[in-house]
């Protein structure tokens, strides 16, 4: 027992020591002016997805020593349908038909590297804000979907200001839509790898023309036209009036399978009474 002991306090000091050096990591490429290739575009995008990089291997450690469970088999899978639909939608694609906007990168290797930027960026934010940061907030309300809805609203919330310094406030209150949008995705598939994967190709879509921040590839002029603008809202508040439905009749069964896969054990109604009838007997006997 000595042993299991030590050999569980080595483990718990070992994963304490791999998160702390690779958030050590992924905040000195943040400041460190390391050169990753003379062109700006790669070196930007390595030295950003390296970075992500770093910040999934802790945020996996940590959800680890959490005991979640959240990369087993999705389900309910055809729910990604309509949050796909609202990724490509980020994509402003009247602009693009109408050649108001246009690829200056169309290197294999240019797509590949900013693909895989997209995607490290979408897995360290979903592992954090819906793997961590949902995991905790759920444990604040209670275990019934009134508690979930709660859960939702203020993880989407926190997700939305926790960009604030990223734009304005139209945008922030927007990220808190898709906040929204990728608690969704994990409440219906209990899945955090969907979660990243849409998130992924959300910001593909919607950074894929920004040279503003030196790592898209296109023109990096933002043209919302009306074509635009209604067409991302209709698709918007279709998406709102969907989930707001989907989760009024978000049935129990699934509501348990996620509790537990976000490591929050439910008593069942006998351990319940067996632990009152422990308790009623402990105080018959003093």
């Amino acid at each position: 027992m000595a042993k299991s002991n030590e050999n569980n306090r080595f483990v718990k000091i070992l994963t304490s020591v791999i998160i702390v050096v690779f958030c050590l990591v992924m905040a000195l490429l943040e400041w460190l002016p390391i050169t990753f290739s003379n062109d700006a575009l790669y070196d930007g995008l390595i030295g950003k997805t390296l970075q992500q990089a770093c910040g999934i291997i802790a945020a996996v450690v940590l959800l680890r020593i959490m005991k979640i469970n959240l990369f087993g088999k999705p389900q309910k899978w055809l729910y990604l349908l309509p949050c796909t639909v609202v990724a490509l939608n980020n994509f402003q694609w009247w602009s693009y038909l109408n050649g108001l906007q246009g690829l200056l990168r169309t290197k294999a290797l240019d797509i590949i590297l900013f693909a895989t930027y997209c995607l490290c960026v979408g897995m360290f934010e979903e592992f954090v804000f819906r793997g961590v940061l949902f995991s905790v907030i759920v444990g604040y309300f209670p275990k019934n979907k009134k508690g979930l809805v709660e859960t939702f609203v203020v993880s989407s919330l926190i997700f939305g200001l926790a960009h604030i310094f990223n734009g304005n406030v139209l945008q922030v209150l927007y990220t808190i839509l898709t906040g929204g949008l990728f608690a969704f995705v994990l409440i219906k598939t209990k899945n955090l790898l969907c979660c990243g994967l849409i998130h992924a190709l959300y910001n593909f879509c919607g950074l894929l023309m920004d040279r503003a921040s030196n790592l898209g590839l296109g023109t990096g002029v933002e043209l919302f036209n009306t074509g635009t603008i209604l067409t991302m809202g209709a698709v918007a508040v279709l998406m709102i009036a969907f989930v707001l439905y989907s989760l009024y009749k978000y049935p129990e069964n699934e509501r348990k399978i996620l509790y537990e896969r976000l490591g929050i054990i439910e008593k069942s109604k006998n351990q319940r009474d067996s632990a009152e009838d422990v308790s009623k007997s402990n105080e018959i006997n003093k």
